[in-house]
């Protein structure tokens, strides 16, 4: 049986993986980003922090985000998911607790360099407009940062797809669950077409991704700064 033919018999199962890796990469990457993109905000300007958040207290602040995140993006997946295990059980909490881990870093690391990249000139010419904090950062810094924020996400995005097959170590949804019976069946009938088609169903998720990314980007990024 050729891998048409198994995808064929497969297709609603093969789809219902489908929809389950890219709901759990949308969450996780969601929730990586909102908590990314909450970090490099607070530990970034001075104008949205109070007072007594002092420029070294942010600066340490930062690196040591940065730090940590990239600390948890090293940890290799197997050993995060099985340290989550006997705290969060199996199934979709482990799952999506050690995706949102791993999608931290790419997200902060390019919400940092985005908000640092923007000319002081031009928020000096904000504030001088009557801009206050708030609407300088809501209308220009966040603004002319975005692309490169976007692309961080992005980039996080493809790292989730690819460490959410794992996630099938611990009962999780997605194709790391026909990927790993195939794998554990090989040469066994239909064991090699149900390695293909896992691997390719991953491949087409971040189909969809760049997909959307693109549409995103060229309705969020202000016309004056697209490429």
């Amino acid at each position: 049986m050729g891998l048409v033919d198994y995808v064929s018999d497969n297709l609603t199962q093969l789809s219902f993986y489908a929809q389950q890796h890219f709901l759990l990469v949308l969450y996780a990457v969601g929730l990586a980003s909102a908590i990314a993109l909450l970090l490099g905000l607070l530990l970034h300007t001075t104008d949205l922090t109070p007072p007594s958040w002092s420029r070294q207290l942010r600066a340490g602040g930062r690196e040591g985000a940065l730090l940590l995140s990239s600390a948890a993006l090293t940890v290799p997946s197997l050993a995060l998911f099985g340290l989550l295990q006997p705290v969060l059980g199996l199934g979709v909490a482990p799952s999506l607790t050690a995706l949102t881990l791993y999608g931290i870093y790419p997200v902060l690391r390019n919400t940092v360099a985005g908000l640092s990249s923007v000319d002081p000139a031009v928020l000096d010419a904000a504030r001088g407009m009557g801009l206050g904090p708030v609407r300088r950062m809501l209308r220009v810094q966040l603004p002319l940062a975005w692309p490169v924020i976007v692309s961080g996400i992005r980039v996080a995005t493809l790292i989730l797809i690819g460490i959410a097959v794992v996630a099938a170590t611990v009962s999780g949804p997605g194709f790391g669950q026909p990927l790993f019976t195939g794998l554990g069946r090989l040469g066994a009938a239909e064991s090699f077409e149900q390695v293909l088609a896992g691997t390719l169903g991953c491949l087409a998720v971040a189909a969809v991704f760049e997909l959307i990314f693109a549409v995103v980007a060229r309705f969020t990024t202000p016309r004056g700064i697209r490429v």
